[in-house]
């Protein structure tokens, strides 16, 4: 059987995130939240999702996140299950982040929109998108106003 496991969300950070390490490994990991919104009819519901990045990743986060900021990520659902010490069964679903973007409209010294994006790959190394950043060779050439079939 086929199974696909892809989270696309966007909301705001409910809480600035907790960075730690893993002990025996120079790994870092953040835990936060994001609260998505859903609007219907005339209604607005509120989802609160615990997500948690690694590496890289996390490091960005704990620099240039903070709890009110939008993000947009990409990840995996993944389940932790434990149980407590008095016997309880608990369970506990978290998004596992592996691309992020930054939502929301920064400005540079020229005074230009950016916005910047995040991922990781199993070499734990990120990339960052910037529209200032792209260069003459990227951007299509001029079309005439006569040259459109239309």
């Amino acid at each position: 059987m086929a199974s696909y496991n892809k989270i696309i969300l966007m909301g705001n950070i409910t809480k600035t995130p907790e960075l730690r390490s893993i002990p025996g490994s120079n790994t870092t990991v953040a835990r936060t939240g994001l609260a998505v919104n859903r609007k219907y009819k005339e209604k607005e519901e509120v989802m609160f999702v615990d997500i948690v990045a690694f590496g890289r990743n996390a490091e960005v986060m704990g620099e240039y996140i903070a709890k009110g900021s939008p993000l947009l990520i990409e990840g995996r659902l993944s389940m932790n299950s434990w149980e407590q010490p008095d016997g309880t069964k608990r369970v506990r679903h978290e998004v596992i982040v592996d691309t992020f973007q930054m939502i929301g409209a920064k400005k540079d010294s020229r005074d230009s929109d950016y916005s910047d994006s995040y991922q990781s790959n199993s070499n734990d190394s990120y990339e960052s998108n910037t529209s200032n950043a792209s260069s003459s060779k990227d951007q299509p050439d001029m079309i005439d106003e006569d040259d459109v079939p239309f």
